[in-house]
């Protein structure tokens, strides 16, 4: 799949992979099964809890709430409390994020359910066998060539997005391949971030990328010696105060600079 290049005001560029089609499509059925599963467990349940008619169909009212309704929902609430991530897409290694190469927002998230063509075709299968309301198959017929328009827009478009990407400002990417993120000074902030310390900005990308390798280094083998040692070198080189410990203080810095680096 395609390379994307995202330039960023650190004069460097975020790398990622778009993610491959196949990957797309299975983590796809991995979530279309937890449908499947999820309406065979309520299934049984209805039937255990006497919730169905006397001529064995499903109360419609009941139907929605206790089937229809999560699996229309499942997609926009696990992406936002999962990061940009579906169970599927976690089990492939997928995730969705903006455009920008952050994470992407409650209403990119809310734009790009609402144009999930591939989902809103499992939900009206469903209610169509759980209701027996076969009028619903047009509807079917005509979410299947929209699903077809979303197949070709990964095909044609450079980042491999379907029509609720590109309205949303999203693009779904494969985490397993390493990207220049882990190589850089860079980290999300959000934009509500109060700055601690500006002076920070009189380092240099050469200094914050030695800051953020020590920064790594401790939280996977902490060095008393070298966290302190650090740590008063930098408060000594800005001429600033703290009373925060190393870790956290090296932290608050790469924040700090992220965030007046990008405003």
């Amino acid at each position: 799949m395609s390379q994307i290049k995202i330039p960023t005001n650190l004069n460097i560029d975020l790398e990622f992979e778009a993610a491959p089609f196949h990957k797309r499509f299975l983590a796809w059925l991995v979530d279309v099964v937890i449908f499947i599963l999820y309406y065979f467990v309520v299934s049984k349940i209805v039937d255990s809890l006497g919730l169905k008619e006397t001529d064995g169909s499903a109360n419609s009212e009941w139907l929605f709430l206790i089937l229809i309704l999560p699996i229309a929902l499942y997609p926009v609430v696990l992406e936002y409390t999962m990061n940009g991530q579906t169970i599927g897409k976690k089990l492939l290694h997928l995730r969705v994020i903006n455009e920008t190469g952050g994470n992407a927002t409650i209403s990119q998230y809310l734009l790009r359910w609402l144009l999930r063509v591939a989902d809103f075709i499992m939900i009206i299968m469903i209610l169509i066998i759980a209701t027996f309301q076969y009028q619903y198959m047009f509807l079917m017929g005509f979410t299947s060539l929209l699903a077809f328009t979303d197949v070709l827009c990964i095909a044609m478009t450079r980042k491999g997005q379907r029509l609720g990407d590109i309205a949303a400002g999203t693009i779904l990417i494969n985490t397993k391949t390493k990207n220049i993120l882990d190589e850089t000074v860079f980290m999300e902030v959000a934009d509500s971030y109060v700055v601690l310390y500006p002076e920070v900005m009189r380092l240099s990308d050469k200094d914050l990328n030695t800051v953020k390798n020590i920064y790594k280094n401790l939280l996977k083998n902490y060095d008393y010696q070298l966290a302190y040692n650090t740590s008063n070198k930098i408060t000594s080189v800005l001429n600033i105060k703290t009373n925060q410990e190393p870790i956290p203080f090296f932290e608050t810095l790469l924040k700090d600079y992220n965030y007046l680096s990008t405003r």
